[in-house]
């Protein structure tokens, strides 16, 4: 039977790299930060919620903007004068046996993801939004239309960008490796809405 199938409302997942290994400098901050981490839940994370603020982290920090303006131009491709800032930003570490529960980015627009360290078949977890699906059909097998979940390998240096509001997370490491990310928030700065629809906002980012 001759039909076709249409994607409609793609969910724009971005995937880049930060193209260099870290510096000496870089690596001893990330050991500083995580040296007294915080309980997240099954994994730990830094009290440091600025970390993209220090100045170690300055080249860091440029190139991660660099790859969100590319991600902002490619999705919203907006005619306002607005931009995706970054809010804020922390690193996270997982050992054998811990994990990162499924959840999303509230305040956010935009999250984001930087690999430091993993295991080689590692990577992160996306979830379909199912809380409005009534029915429960088995699968005979994942396709694009319907699996809820969508993993992705990722790899040191490796950068992730997603909506905010999009399910993630990562399930628990099996191996013996410091896995260490860093993950960061992001809001409009500047102008959203129209005027001539008394919907316009200007928003300055501290």
């Amino acid at each position: 039977m001759e039909h076709q199938m249409m994607n409609m409302f793609a969910v724009p997942l971005y995937r880049g790299a930060l193209g260099r290994d870290f510096t000496a400098e870089e690596m001893q901050f990330f050991k500083a930060e995580l040296s007294e981490p915080v309980q997240a839940i099954s994994n730990y994370a830094s009290a440091n919620k600025k970390v993209l603020d220090a100045a170690a982290m300055k080249s860091i920090r440029a190139a991660l903007q660099a790859h969100l303006e590319q991600y902002f131009k490619i999705t919203f491709n907006t005619s306002n004068n607005v931009s995706l800032q970054i809010t804020q930003s922390w690193l996270t570490r997982s050992q054998k046996g811990d994990a990162h529960h499924t959840h999303t980015h509230p305040n956010s627009v935009v999250s984001g993801v930087l690999y430091i360290n993993l295991a080689p078949t590692d990577g992160i977890n996306f979830y379909r939004n199912d809380d409005n699906v009534w029915y429960e059909l088995l699968r005979q097998q994942d396709t694009y239309y319907n699996a809820s979940r969508y993993f992705v390998q990722t790899g040191m240096g490796d950068i992730i960008l997603f909506p905010s509001n999009v399910r993630h997370g990562v399930s628990e490491v099996t191996e013996q490796v410091d896995r260490v990310s860093l993950s960061f928030n992001t809001f409009f700065s500047g102008e959203i809405g129209r005027e001539e629809f008394s919907n316009q906002l200007n928003i300055r980012l501290v």
